[in-house]
């Protein structure tokens, strides 16, 4: 390429690129041919060169770099000149000579040719040099031209040697600056070349450099495929220069924007419950990148989300979390996809896969906590921990996994449980109670913690907690009888009991525990009753427990041990031993053992009998007959015995022992009648059984109910998959209200809900109103009084006021009904206006209960109950309330899942089913779309005058007596022994209490 500057002869120089850097020689030549012309030389003439210009000064160059200038020779002379050679002298590399055309060059005289010098210092500095022509004159046969130029170091300077593009996202672009800076006089070109597999994802131009310029060379890193790139820069900083190497690091990526998890998996999650799962997004480039918004594509309407705050940037590495909410409201599968937008080309979205599982198991355990209280130092009680899976029936399986107490601080373990053999599962509705112990061993208040680990649903991990207090008492003072227990001998395969008896004599209460088998004798001896944890014995309390034998086929002698614990420091342990004999026997008893059943003293037992046969070949000899020490040594008494004892029993023939039971103890008695006889080392046994009862009068109490006057109480679900089924009941409520008052019926309504516990809701969309946070545990909606909590016929507006008080929300998260039910109409809430055991004031249910007013119990949910309790015990407390023999006065009605079960419900509701169809009530489905019939239905039921009043319990004839309101009653009523009750000849009004007194009869026992 030619140079730009002129030197300062009156020639234009030119100048050549050089590609190295060359050594000082001496010397260098370059040999030329020679003739310009072929006329001959006149031999009397001669020629004479010139050089124009005579001498070159090249000036400043650039090493590396080159500048020609053209030198003429011309022949002044008269003769012909042969040029025949030229060379250079000077730094060797640093000037070159040659011809501007071929020879030969012979100059004719006034003709000329031209030379080409060119200059291309090798080096920094003055390099003198010359150009030397020979030719053929003899006056000058050596022509001398000077040379001249000076080197000069102009090449760029390159920085930074390493380019780091980071990671940006595969069909993404990012260009970096390369700093080129030219601090010579000189211009300099700048060549940059990409080496390496992937080049092609790179770009980048020459660019010359002015002198003293400073420019950025723009590098472009425009990635198509995924990955580190391998790949290098190597800049030449002028021409000729050595490759300047500038490192390059860059990595293309598939996602900039990654999602953390991929997948977000709820579970399964019960119908009416919600889960929170987070997701996060990270940014794993090395660039801003912009968010735009975060989408869910809707396939499932379960998912939701709420977040706010876009769009956004997020920085590189910088990670953001968001929230999204499961609330299920079908059963099954469930699958969705969250998208997050963001700025890319290649990506737009990244997506997060949503899955869910409508339906799972619940834990519900009852109680959480319990306090024993002050208990005698020695002594065991017990709390019954009901655990269940309370879960939808179609939610599976609830299993226990490990069931462990915490290190309990300040010496020996004061509480312990039942083992349990783990993991067990519990089915939908399925439960097991755990026996928790509290043992004081010491003067010191106990803690204690039970944790149990579980898959159900937001309960991994649940603690139990526990504490109470010793106190101590006097040493007990047991009697025990007997002392032993001798079964005699039992015929193989048959079975014998026999019992023991403990009596506190002393004047303090005793605690005792742990009465069970200490050695079973292999397994034959039992107690029918089960182990007896532990108990607490007054002055003067005794009971007796049974142990039972069972004779082995193949006979033999056996020996065990039962033992009692007592809260005597001197003798701690009660020892009881067991013997019992088993082989063929001759005499075979009628009767394997005589039980009375219950007595009482003052209806004498009948005597009973048993007949002993000689069933071998030969005689037996009859030793002895007589009842050996028992229970209660008193209890029982021959009513006939052979007549002379010993005897002599021949083969085939019997004889009969008459035995009598007097009840005069009330309890269990038991006491062994023994048979001696010669065929045996141990006398046979046969057990004989009874029990006293000093039960006697009785009286049944009654309050006539008004048929005008209805206390309605509504159940309501409160619970997250009640959307459909609210606006349903709502819909339905002025039908109701409106059935009752065409009756004329005196309405006294309220409303509470399933839930007992408060919860505090994850979707503020789902929160309860009414001020309990969903924990109503029984009082009446709303309790924070912001509507009317107590509604009757008078009310104005009733439907309408009704409607906006069934609206209960939809954060709960386990229905018990029954639970909420029975806490409503019981104390304290039923009969003051607050409840002590709450902050809130004013929150009682007083005023709503009539005595004379039927009950009705409305129950809606889209689940079965889950109360901790058997569905038999809440329909005998519910039905006590109106008097124990008018149960039609206390009805359940229930809008509940049906026995086959529809998309929108959580399993069959059984439990509801149950309660309707003990009460009289009746239940409809959840699933139905009008839910006004069976409001109406509730108007029209059973709400018909009492004039039979049924006994309990079968009466002595001519003890019935019967008193109204307080005063006796002797006419207008008749009992009628055929159905057991008494019927009154005028139905008692309304509010009537009615006591019917009778002594119980001895064919009631």
């Amino acid at each position: 390429m030619w140079g730009a500057r002129r030197p300062r002869l009156t020639v234009v120089g030119k100048g050549w690129a050089m590609t190295g850097r060359l050594g000082w020689v001496a010397l260098a030549v370059v040999g030329l041919l020679v003739g310009c012309a072929d006329r001959e030389r006149s031999a009397l003439a001669d020629g004479r060169l010139t050089a124009t210009p005579g001498g070159v000064d090249f000036e400043r160059v650039a090493i590396f770099d080159a500048r020609e200038a053209e030198i003429s020779l011309r022949n002044v002379g008269r003769a012909p000149v042969d040029v025949n050679e030229v060379w250079v002298e000077g730094p060797e590399g640093a000037y070159r000579a040659e011809f501007t055309h071929e020879g030969p060059h012979r100059l004719q005289p006034g003709s000329a040719c031209s030379l080409r010098v060119r200059f291309a210092p090798p080096a920094e500095g003055s390099q003198p040099g010359g150009l030397v022509v020979r030719s053929d004159t003899r006056i000058e046969p050596l022509l001398r031209i000077p040379l001249t130029g000076a080197g000069v170091a102009a090449w760029a300077r390159v920085s930074p040697r390493r380019l780091d593009f980071g990671r940006i996202e595969a069909d993404a672009t990012k260009t970096l600056p390369l700093s080129l800076e030219n601090p010579t006089e000189l211009s300099v070109e700048v060549t940059p070349r990409l080496v390496g597999a992937d080049r092609d994802e790179f770009s980048v131009a020459p660019v010359t450099l002015a002198p003293g310029e400073r420019r950025d060379l723009m590098v472009t890193f425009h990635p198509a495929r995924v990955g580190r790139k391998q790949v290098a820069l190597a800049v030449s900083p002028c021409r000729g220069c050595a490759d300047v190497t500038v490192q390059v690091a860059a990595e293309a990526l598939e996602r900039a924007v990654v999602a953390e998890p991929e997948v977000l998996d709820f579970g399964a999650v019960p119908v009416d419950r919600d889960a929170v799962r987070e997701s996060s997004i990270r940014n794993i480039s090395t660039e801003p990148v912009t968010v735009t918004q975060l989408t869910l594509e809707g396939r499932d309407a379960s998912f939701t989300q709420n977040n706010a705050g876009f769009p956004f940037v997020l920085q590189p590495g910088e990670v953001r979390t968001f929230t999204f909410r499961y609330s299920p409201d079908h059963q099954g599968a469930a699958q969705d996809t969250a998208l997050y937008h963001v700025e890319s080309r290649r990506h737009p979205t990244t997506p997060v896969q949503l899955r869910g599982y409508g339906g799972a198991p619940e834990l519900c355990v009852s109680p959480a906590f319990y306090d024993f209280g002050m208990q005698p130092l020695g002594a065991k009680v017990r709390v019954i921990i009901n655990v269940k899976n309370c879960g939808a029936s179609n939610e599976g399986g609830l299993t226990i996994n490990t069931l462990d107490w915490l290190p309990q601080q300040g010496g020996a373990p004061q509480f312990n449980h039942t083992p349990l053999a783990l993991p067990v599962t519990l089915p939908p509705g399925g439960e097991v109670n755990l026996e928790v112990f509290y043992e004081p061993t010491e003067l010191r208040a106990a803690e204690g913690s039970l944790v149990m680990t579980t898959n159900a649903f937001s309960a991994a991990t649940v603690q139990m907690d526990f504490r109470g207090k010793p106190e101590a008492h006097a040493p007990c003072e047991l009697t025990l009888t007997p002392q032993a227990l001798d079964f005699g001998t039992i015929p193989p395969g048959q079975g014998a009991v026999l019992g023991l008896k403990l009596e506190n004599r002393g004047t303090d209460l005793c605690p005792v525990k742990n009465l069970r088998l200490r050695d079973d004798g292999g397994g034959v001896f039992t107690l029918p009753g089960g182990d007896i944890y532990g108990g607490i014995m007054y002055p003067g309390d005794w009971f007796s427990f049974q142990v039972a034998f069972m004779a082995p086929v193949a006979g033999g002698h056996f020996t065990g041990t039962v033992q009692i614990e007592q809260m005597q420091p001197a003798n701690p342990v009660l020892l009881v031993p067991l013997v019992a004999n088993t082989q063929a026997v001759c005499l075979v008893a009628s009767r394997r053992y005589m039980d009375w059943g219950v007595a009482r003293p003052d209806c004498p037992a009948e005597p009973m009998e048993v007949n002993f046969l000689n069933a071998c070949a030969a005689p037996v000899t009859v030793n002895d007959v007589w009842i050996g020490p028992g229970t209660t040594d008193s209890e029982f008494g021959f009513s006939a015995v052979p007549a002379s004892i010993p005897f002599v029993l021949p083969p085939n023939e019997a004889f009969t022992v008459g035995v009598e039971y007097f009840g005069l103890v009330s309890g269990m008695n038991l006491s062994p009648l023994y048979v001696g006889s010669s065929d045996l080392p141990a006398p046979l046994m046969v057990p004989l059984v009874g029990e006293s009862s000093m039960r006697v009068e009785k009286t049944d109490n009654f309050i006539q109910q008004d048929v005008s006057k209805v206390d309605v109480l509504l159940v309501v679900d409160n619970t997250a998959s009640m959307a459909v089924e609210h606006p349903r009941l709502v819909e339905a409520i002025p039908t109701f209200v409106q059935t009752a008052l065409d009756r004329g019926v005196s309405l006294n309504v309220a409303v509470t809900t399933t839930g007992i516990h408060p919860v505090t809701p994850t979707d503020p969309a789902n929160a309860c109103p009414g001020g309990a946070e969903g924990g109503e545990a029984g009082r009446f909606f709303p309790v924070d009084h912001s509507l009317p909590r107590i509604l009757t016929s008078a009310t104005p507006n009733l439907a309408q006021q009704l409607q906006r008080s069934v609206q209960v929300g939809r954060c709960a998260e386990v229905e018990q009904g029954f639970e909420a039910m029975r806490r409503a109409l019981s104390r304290p809430l039923v009969n003051a206006a607050d409840d002590p055991r709450t902050p809130l004031p004013n929150d009682g249910n007083v005023g709503f209960l009539r005595e004379e007013a039927a009950l009705v119990v409305l129950f809606v949910s889209d689940e079965d109950d889950h109360s901790p309790d058997a569905v038999d015990t809440y329909v005998d407390w519910a039905q006590q309330l109106k008097g124990q023999n008018q149960p039609q006065r206390a009805t359940f009605y229930a809008i509940a899942p049906p026995a086959e079960g529809c998309a929108t419900a959580g399993g069959a509701g059984t439990r509801y089913a149950q309660a309707t169809s003990r009460t009289g009530g009746e239940v409809v489905s959840v699933c139905a779309e009008d839910y006004r019939p069976l409001l109406q239905a509730v108007g029209d039921k059973a709400f018909s005058a009492q004039e039979r009043f049924p006994l309990s319990d079968l009466p002595e004839p001519g003890t019935v007596t019967v008193t109204v309101n307080g005063a006796p009653s002797t006419s207008g009523w008749t009992y009628d022994a055929a159905t057991n009750s008494v019927v009154f000849d005028v139905v008692p009004p309304a509010g009537t209490r009615i006591s019917i007194n009778y002594r119980r009869s001895c064919d009631a026992m």
